[in-house]
């Protein structure tokens, strides 16, 4: 089985921690242990064995987590190593060699990679940029034939920050089930949005839906990697025993953690500091770009830690990204990275203060690379 190259992960792998400012995470600035916990709890955790515990997740953590969502309980819940290991054991279980599976698309290419490996077929779908990204619904129709096993969903979506909303998510069902095709959705940034309204989950509206989500975006917290899988309790079942082959366990110190960071009280703050923390940043970010309108253009996002930007200018985003990051020392993620040359994002969930120095910097490289267009 051949895995192709996961270009997102790897160049962030690779240059994240050796950059001046990073502005290629999507998530949102993240805490540390003292602001998260009170000195008694700190005190609890310094004194927590550090044995495997629950394999498939702690009783309240798997609680906390089935809380999120409405006619659910832990049962339905498996604890993963991250959003990236529930991504991957959903598609283990649900993709054999010579299925097809349909890919919204742009979108974080972690489940077509895995599907590939296992010799699927994938086809994608594209968003639509129009008065805001809209998913093209009748390409979908169109291409969800018998043979799909499979349609992946990135809600809200990475990079757009656009969201469906229910007319079309009921449209996405249908077509679902016409073919009786799995619906994966990966809804790590609910909780993200930039409005009150939260996004709606596709948990609950039709039999065969897979939900995958963690702490890392929304919830402020990556450093735990802490995701789930949140299905019907079969399908639980089958993936808990394929973590067996995978992490086994995810670390219990992450755990204990993860139903701090899960607690209604909790959840709320960090809602609120990520609802201010993005608005903030866009509006800092719309100011930025508004002297460079001739030439980059945005859709504001409706969630999600990021703008997605167009550019004009006659480069490959990759060769634009590298450029930058090795002259500027700022680091943003090409489009390409996405399946969509001509685009690049930034990240809004930065810290204020090193968010604003990499505007600067941005500014910077892109007068010196383009100095007929930027000024």
């Amino acid at each position: 089985m051949k895995f192709p190259s996961f270009d997102l992960e790897r160049i962030q792998s690779i240059y994240e921690n050796s950059v001046e400012v990073n502005l290629t995470e999507s998530g949102i600035e993240p805490l540390s242990l003292k602001e998260l916990m009170n000195p008694k709890e700190l005190e609890k955790l310094l004194n927590l064995p550090l044995g495997y515990g629950y394999t498939q997740g702690t009783p309240l953590l798997r609680q906390r987590i089935s809380n999120l969502y409405d006619g659910f309980d832990e049962s339905n819940v498996l604890v993963t190593s991250g959003s990236s290991e529930a991504i991957f054991i959903s598609a283990i279980l649900t993709v054999s060699k010579g299925d097809r599976v349909v890919m919204m698309t742009p979108n974080y290419l972690s489940f077509n990679g895995v599907a590939e490996a296992l010799g699927a077929d994938v086809d994608y779908v594209p968003l639509i940029k129009k008065e805001k990204w809209e998913w093209d619904l009748d390409c979908l129709d169109e291409k969800v034939i018998n043979k799909t096993k499979v349609i992946s969903i990135c809600n809200p979506n990475n990079p757009t920050g656009s969201v469906l909303n229910l007319e079309q998510m009921l449209r996405v069902i249908e077509i679902a089930s016409r073919v009786g095709a799995y619906l994966l959705i990966d809804e790590v940034y609910i909780g993200a949005e930039l409005e009150s309204k939260r996004t709606k989950s596709f948990l609950g509206m039709y039999e065969k839906t897979i939900i995958t989500s963690g702490l890392s975006k929304s919830y402020a917290h990556p450093g735990l990697r802490i995701g789930w899988i949140i299905s019907d309790k079969s399908f639980v079942e089958e993936a808990w025993a394929i973590k067996d082959y995978t992490t086994i366990a995810s670390s219990s110190l992450s755990q204990h953690i993860a139903s701090k960071v899960l607690e209604p009280e909790t959840i709320s703050k960090l809602r609120l500091r990520t609802k201010e923390l993005l608005n903030k940043n866009l509006e800092t970010f719309s100011k930025w770009i508004l002297p460079y309108s001739n030439h980059l253009s945005f859709l504001k996002p409706e969630a999600g830690g990021f703008a997605f930007i167009k550019y004009d200018m006659d480069i490959n985003s990759t060769d634009l990204v590298h450029d930058l990051r090795k002259n500027e020392g700022v680091f943003i993620v090409p489009g390409d990275n996405f399946g969509m040359d001509g685009y690049f994002r930034v990240g809004l969930g930065h810290e204020s203060i090193g968010f604003n120095k990499g505007l600067n910097l941005l500014s910077k490289g892109l007068t010196r690379i383009f100095p007929n267009n930027f000024t």
